[in-house]
């Protein structure tokens, strides 16, 4: 019984930081979030200021060992400080509509209409009582360990052996039992979903897409993202429509699957024969799409550029995970930069081997994980424009080495959601379509873009926003980017983390959506001809329509 009194006993200076870090975390962030979520931050907050202010009491103690204020006094203190907490709780439960709606309405989304009070705070007791129980039985944990181990050594050396003795035995349970099993939970539901078809996709008849029956790939061997794609490209008619061209063709699409080959190198090689016997090289544009950590290549992104080159392009990509990209990341990163890098070096060495004057425009692209991905077979501007025609990265996340290169590097009064690098000359970073006009220097060819939002946390997140304020709540933020927003140690990190679950949620230009700005962005990148800003606003009202 007294050992359950000391497991939930509370501690003053925790409940007291934990209150503080709780009321942080519902301050405004990048993207808007559900009340379960605010909650889910907000317990998860409390119970991180808890842990700090234990520690900072028995770093008091500690020091001052003679401190204990009299009992007349601590019971005042707890009232006040339980009061306090209670109001200050309720307060800002209450209060975080406002700032949702701020956030709201600098991505064009429609204002709350109603409080979420309740859900918040019921969400973050749950939650901060879950994580305060876990570590107050690991301390127990640890107590026992450590009193085991005194029987043969000194007092001092148990608590310290009986600490790493309950941390090993955590990490061990952690990575055998908790990783193993949800990789393996993960494995079967999307292995399953990877070998189903979305509904309406047929397979393909013509001899231009991967998984006809002239390829040499087959339909059951694609997956569910590449079955989709080879299905998914605009027909010579709808084209043709486009800009009533009587030269519009059928475009080429090729994908190679996880079930296609045993590694990356086979499929890349596998990919490359699937271009030779379509004659992709023959066209004026092939393009190497790094997909996604499920497999997946944006449709507005393939579609425009074809729709732009009348059907008269090459379109490649492959597999290398049937995982979300968020679960790929974390057990499959090595994958993405292998496929990248084994499927652009099989093309880029088929394309060197043409003769110069007959060598189609060779384009690199990648979104979020795939523009990790695609980046990993360069080492820096020179080598992008020896080996590139042009490239395009968008929602680039940030622990991309290429792009942190740039952006540290840049220009000196160019802020880090928007750098400018060597004033523009070769790679430019853009949030929009007018902002590729920046700088007004000359830009030349082949051109590297970047489209990253100021709002878009897949761009922002990294470990370092724990311990550090970043530029990009330094500096000049950009427009849909609330100024009401604050970095706070461990907090920010946690809000971005999760409004990456939402990234996708927003309007179109904002977060992690970008269908907005890549018919701008592929004609300044391939300067297709016969280009007006009359075919431009037609064909982006096309994407903005186009099904995902």
């Amino acid at each position: 019984m007294e050992r359950l009194k000391r497991i939930f006993k509370l501690n003053f200076m925790g409940i007291a930081s934990g209150t503080i870090f709780y009321c942080l975390s519902l301050t405004p962030s990048l993207l808007p979030r559900p009340p379960f979520f605010e909650g889910m931050i907000a317990g998860i907050s409390f119970a991180l200021g808890y842990a700090f202010g234990v520690f900072l009491s028995w770093l008091v103690r500690l020091v001052v060992p003679r401190c204990e204020p009299p009992a007349n006094i601590k019971r005042w203190a707890w009232a006040t400080l339980l009061v306090v907490a209670v109001f200050l709780m309720a307060a800002y439960a209450l209060w975080q509509k406002s700032w949702q709606n701020q956030v709201r309405a600098r991505i064009g989304e429609q204002p709350l209409q109603s409080h979420h009070s309740v859900t918040i705070i019921l969400t973050a007791f749950v939650f901060a009582s879950m994580i305060i129980l876990a570590g107050r039985l690991i301390g127990w944990a640890i107590r026992v360990a450590s009193a085991y181990l005194g029987r043969w050594v000194p007092a001092r050396l148990s608590a310290a052996a009986g600490t790493l003795v309950v941390a090993i035995i955590l990490v061990l349970f952690y990575n055998g039992v908790i990783v193993r099993a949800f990789v393996s939970v993960s494995n079967n539901v999307y292995k399953k979903q990877n070998v189903q078809t979305a509904p309406g996709v047929r397979q393909p008849t013509d001899a231009l897409r991967s998984a006809s029956s002239a390829s040499l790939v087959r339909w059951n061997a694609l997956g569910y993202q590449g079955r989709s794609f080879v299905a998914g490209a605009p027909t010579q008619k709808q084209i043709g429509n486009f800009d009533n061209s009587q030269s519009a063709q059928d475009p080429i699409r090729v994908y190679v699957g996880l079930g296609s080959a045993k590694d990356a190198a086979e499929r890349a090689r596998l990919a490359v024969k699937e271009l030779e016997r379509t004659g992709a090289f023959d066209r004026p544009v092939l393009a190497v799409m790094t997909s996604t950590g499920s497999g997946w290549v944006e449709p507005q992104a393939a579609a425009s550029l074809e729709y732009m080159w009348h059907g008269d392009t090459a379109l490649v990509s492959m597999q290398y995970s049937y995982l979300p990209s968020w679960i790929s990341f974390l057990v499959d990163q090595d994958k993405a930069t292998e496929a990248g890098r084994a499927l652009y070096d099989a093309v880029y060495a088929r394309w060197q081997q043409l003769p110069v004057n007959h060598r189609p425009k060779l384009i690199a692209f990648g979104l979020s994980l795939g523009s990790y991905g695609a980046q990993a077979d360069f080492s820096g501007t020179s080598d992008m424009q020896n080996r590139t025609s042009g490239a395009l990265f968008m929602g680039t996340p940030s622990f991309t080495p290429l792009r942190n290169y740039f952006v540290n590097g840049r220009d000196k009064g160019s802020p880090q959601w928007q750098p400018v690098y060597q004033n523009g000359q070769t790679v430019r970073f853009a949030a929009q379509g007018d902002d590729l006009k920046k700088p007004a220097a000359a830009w030349a060819y082949p051109r590297i873009v970047y489209m990253q939002h100021a709002s878009d946390p897949v761009v922002w997140w990294s470990p370092n926003l724990i311990w550090h304020k970043p530029d990009w709540l330094k500096e000049t933020r950009g427009a849909d980017v609330t100024p009401n927003m604050q970095w706070y140690p461990f907090v920010t990190f946690a809000q971005v983390t999760v409004d990456q679950f939402f990234s996708t949620s927003p309007p179109v230009g904002h977060g992690h959506n970008y269908s907005n700005s890549e018919v701008a962005a592929w004609s300044a990148i391939t300067s297709p001809p016969n280009w007006s800003a009359q075919k431009a606003q037609k064909l982006q009202h096309i994407i903005s329509d186009y099904p995902i």
